[in-house]
């Protein structure tokens, strides 16, 4: 249930043959330069360059914060190519909640948009103008996003937010959660975890302690009711040593309730989980980068930045 953090890719096409590679790249990047200087133009838009990008001061705010790299950030966002595809998009519009992830660590694939967000204040929007060396790097996933695009990059910084006001938050969700869902009998445990059972365990069986490798079948889903890994149907149950350390601790602290025979639910905030996860836009480039083998796990790539989780959960064996 863990997933492989800190993931090193090779996006660019250099080899041994470096300074052809190098010298390809350079000549790409001024013609992409030189096409985002013409469509700036032509449609008269008035941006400004910085480096390697151009950007456009769509909304100002100069008593807004600025982020500092391991501030928690949220933001909404609409990536597009320059002919206007849209790749991958958060809008207030769509009455979602906007993206947060904490700045300057795991921007998995545009890590330029922390570079760019660090020129922002909270409640600015700015469009940016993004040639591949400074988005994709050569990177490509089917027709939208092939190894020479050009990406407009248009970023809203909604907020700056403490972990304790996110704790506090998502601990708020969680309780409304089980409000709303019938959760009547729950035991609170630490680190805002709660646990509710919803079958007793087998009369004999004892509590499991430290030590105990416990055979899970379980189900995982995000609290919209969107299922994220089960296993189910798999020819095994999942072993968890009690103690061990080996799953994320929301998992193993709900597990540590049960005995022999038990079902019940455990919900989590996503400090008890995969915290921040993976981030990548879009999103479906975790799903490639899983089959290429460069992720050795989807499961909590998948699941969106700072998620409190649910997991049904029932204990099938016990060594």
């Amino acid at each position: 249930m863990y997933l492989l953090l800190g993931v090193t890719i090779g996006l660019s096409s250099c080899s041994d043959d470096s300074e052809d590679a190098g010298s390809q790249g350079e000549e790409l990047l001024r013609a992409q330069q030189q096409t985002i200087e013409t469509y700036l133009a032509d449609n008269n838009i008035n941006a400004t360059r910085d480096g390697d990008i151009f950007y456009e001061v769509i909304t100002e705010n100069a008593s807004g914060d600025a982020p500092s790299q391991g501030n928690i950030i949220r933001i909404y966002y609409q990536i597009a190519s320059l002919d206007g595809t849209v790749i991958d998009q958060r809008l207030a519009s769509d009455s979602l909640p906007p993206v947060t992830y904490v700045f300057g660590t795991n921007n998995l694939i545009l890590p330029v948009l922390d570079i760019s967000i660090a020129t922002m204040r909270t409640g600015e929007e700015y469009e940016f103008y993004l040639p591949t060396a400074a988005s994709y790097l050569g990177y490509s996933i089917g027709s939208t996003i092939t190894e020479d695009v050009i990406v407009r990059a248009r970023i809203h910084l909604v907020d700056i937010i403490t972990e304790a006001e996110l704790r506090a938050e998502e601990d708020e969700q969680i309780k409304m959660y089980l409000d709303e869902n019938g959760f009547t009998d729950v035991d609170s445990l630490s680190q805002g975890v709660y646990y509710a059972r919803t079958q007793e365990g087998n009369a004999d069986a004892t509590e499991l302690v430290n030590g105990n490798i416990a055979q899970i079948r379980y189900t995982g889903t995000l609290l919209n009711g969107t299922e994220f890994d089960s296993n189910e149907e798999a020819s095994t149950p999942l072993p968890v040593t009690l103690g061990g350390g080996g799953v994320i601790p929301g998992f193993e602290a709900g597990v540590a309730q049960m005995k022999l025979g038990e079902k019940g639910t455990v919900i989590m905030p996503s400090f008890q989980a995969y915290e921040e996860s993976q981030l990548a836009f879009p999103a479906e480039i975790i799903q490639d980068l899983f089959q290429q083998r460069l992720l050795n796990r989807s499961t909590g790539a998948r699941i969106p930045p700072f998620s409190p989780l649910r997991f049904d959960l029932e204990v099938v064996g016990v060594n």
